[in-house]
């Protein structure tokens, strides 16, 4: 038996084991009627086809049709059941096809695929598709696709695709795609794709596309695009884009796009576009482009468009309108500068304000009150 079953398994298994000592692991005694093999049969017949009643299914082969069980399956879990499976301890076989129904849970040592419902857990050491429902966890070392609930939480160990549900969390070895509804947290190896809400967060190992909510953040390893929510932090190590939200800070390494607000602070090693509004800071290692609002600070290799600010705007260059208490322009500025103190080395435009300082102007112009410039 796989490591993955056995932590699930062994806590029912062990009545089994016990009982197994007294007799053969896999007798197949039973009786088959009308004709064995087909019919109804009771005992724990290898292969069936019709309705089979059984204490413990144990080296089945193959059952179709309604296989009904009263305890758990012994150890050696082997064959396919095709059809309904309903176990009152629990249903399991190397694959099962259509319904399975285990009051303890619904094992398989290769896939499920149907509709597989398990009291206590679904597990599944190859893919699970279609509807998977569990009382406290539902975990596959392949793919988990289709309708997915876990009571605790939803585990694939491959691509989880569909409706996932997770009252705790979500994990997924590959990529998660669809509805993914997580009250805790949900982790992605790869990409999340679809409408995906974390009640605390999610993590993805690369990126996250669609509607995405995180309770704290929002953290991805590449792009970071579409409607993006994180109370605290949307942070990607691409680009951010189109619609983002945070409470503290947006950060992406290689760019911040579309309308980004962020209580605290936007910052990317490269460009800054859109439209961007923080009570804090915008920071840009090349450009900030746009229309960007900073209660505190832009700071910026160039920024073009409108820059408004309550303090200071810090820029190598600046095309366009920037305001604020003071702005410093270290080589050129192309439009309109409005502050209390402007101070530009080559100014190409107009300065506004208290005092104005333009190092490229004549001497007794350079510094002048009110309004400076140069064309």
């Amino acid at each position: 038996m796989r490591p993955v079953l056995k932590f699930f398994y062994l806590p029912l298994l062990l009545p089994s084991l016990l009982a197994a000592q007294t007799g053969s692991p896999c007798s197949h005694c039973s009786l088959d009627l009308p004709v064995s093999g087909y019919g109804i049969g009771f005992g724990n017949s290898a292969r069936h086809a019709g309705i089979r009643f059984n204490w413990s299914d144990e080296c089945l082969e193959e059952i179709d049709g309604l296989n009904f069980t009263i305890w758990v399956p012994g150890e050696r879990m082997t064959g396919t059941i095709n059809g309904i499976a309903f176990g009152l301890g629990a249903v399991g076989g190397e694959e099962i096809n259509g319904v399975a129904f285990g009051l303890g849970g619904v094992f398989a040592g290769h896939n499920l695929n149907g509709v597989s419902i398990g009291g206590f857990a679904v597990v599944s050491s190859g893919d699970a598709a279609g509807v998977t429902f569990s009382g406290m966890g539902a975990v596959v070392d392949g793919s988990l696709t289709g309708l997915n609930f876990g009571g605790l939480g939803c585990t694939s160990g491959g691509e989880m695709a569909g409706v996932s549900i997770g009252p705790l969390g979500l994990v997924g070895g590959k990529s998660i795609a669809g509805i993914n509804l997580s009250g805790i947290g949900a982790i992605a190896a790869r990409d999340f794709t679809g409408i995906n809400f974390g009640g605390f967060g999610l993590v993805a190992g690369g990126g996250i596309f669609g509607v995405n909510i995180g309770g704290l953040g929002l953290v991805g390893s590449e792009q970071i695009c579409g409607l993006n929510f994180g109370g605290l932090a949307v942070v990607s190590g691409g680009r951010v884009k189109f619609i983002t939200l945070a409470g503290l800070a947006v950060v992406g390494i290689e760019g911040v796009d579309g309308l980004t607000f962020a209580g605290g602070a936007i910052v990317s090693k490269e460009d800054i576009t859109g439209v961007n509004i923080t009570i804090g800071a915008i920071q840009s290692g090349k450009r900030i482009s746009g229309l960007a609002f900073a209660g505190y600070r832009t700071k910026a290799d160039c920024v073009e468009g409108v820059d408004l600010n309550v303090v200071t705007t810090q820029v190598q260059c600046a095309r366009g309108i920037i305001t604020g208490i003071y702005n410093r322009v270290y080589d050129s500025q192309w439009g309109l500068s409005i502050g209390i103190f402007n101070h530009a080395d080559n100014l190409y435009g107009v300065q506004i304000g208290i005092l104005n300082y333009a190092e490229n102007n004549p001497a007794g112009l350079k510094i002048l009150p009110l309004l400076n410039a140069h064309f």
